[in-house]
């Protein structure tokens, strides 16, 4: 499995971009910064979208994405919680902003078509084995596991404290999820359902507790008023822990497997 970082931030800057993923060109993980980091052959590869939840940060680029595909012949179907596929539906594909995506054109598909993923139920995606389980934030978010049959990958989306619900229920190779903020805003990453990499280390040792070992682990969602921080107190946990993580940055691309996590680019 390759997975494709189009983008690791919170914050869309010239030198940042909204968190977004490709899993082996196809699949696309979160919305946040899909057609600024693809060509447009590359968004006419795009099949399927999962989306974590409705914040603008993770779906910001369906629209433009819409545009960029609206005649090319292709349906893209998009898999969401109900809470996520109702704001996408009402607000963004609603027709005031650009045209209604999921209306049927004369002679064309729709462009996008919503499914509505009910947790904790495996799906299939596009020959990958899925499963949504929730995570806590400040609005309903999903995590999904994504399992091509040679490795697991668990997406967190935008999650804090209490995430180690989620073992019982997945069991990732590779776990892609976030620091938003340093460790001197605890309290913030509380109220707002986001990780500190303190917070982040008690939720892997509880996984460790669960399964017996420790997944690849690689860190987006980060905020740039507190990367440095959270930079250096990543570096700091592993130096005690002896667990290694893998700061996520725009266009970076990872190889997957079973057994080891390679940055091939970036």
């Amino acid at each position: 499995m390759q997975l494709r970082v189009l983008g690791a931030h919170n914050v869309e800057s010239r030198r940042t971009r909204m968190t977004s993923y490709l899993v082996d060109g196809a699949l696309a993980l979160d919305a946040g910064s899909l057609t600024r980091s693809l060509t447009h052959d590359e968004l006419r590869g795009i099949r399927a979208i999962i989306l974590s939840h409705r914040h603008f940060d993770h779906v910001k680029d369906l629209l433009p994405l819409g545009i960029a595909v609206r005649n090319e012949g292709v349906t893209i179907d998009v898999y969401a919680i109900q809470d996520t596929v109702d704001a996408v539906t009402e607000t963004l594909m609603n027709g005031r902003l650009f045209p209604n995506f999921l209306a049927l054109p004369s002679e064309d598909a729709p462009t996008f078509r919503m499914h509505t993923v009910k947790l904790y139920q495996p799906f299939r995606v596009l020959g990958y084995d899925v499963v949504g389980v929730p995570v806590y934030h400040s609005v309903p978010t999903a995590g999904f596991q994504i399992d091509d049959g040679s490795v697991r990958l668990f997406y967190t989306g935008d999650t804090g404290k209490g995430l180690w619900k989620a073992w019982e229920h997945v069991a990732p190779d590779a776990l892609l999820t976030e620091v938003t903020f340093g460790n001197e805003n605890a309290a913030g990453a509380r109220a707002s359902g986001h990780l500190t990499p303190n917070m982040l280390m008690d939720e892997l040792d509880k996984f460790r507790a669960t399964h017996g070992r420790l997944p690849e682990t690689i860190i987006t969602h980060l905020n740039p008023a507190w990367e440095d921080a959270v930079r250096r107190e990543l570096a700091e946990v592993s130096a005690k822990s002896g667990h290694q993580f893998t700061i996520a940055d725009a266009d970076m691309r990872l190889d997957l497997s079973r057994d080891s996590m390679t940055v091939v680019e970036n």
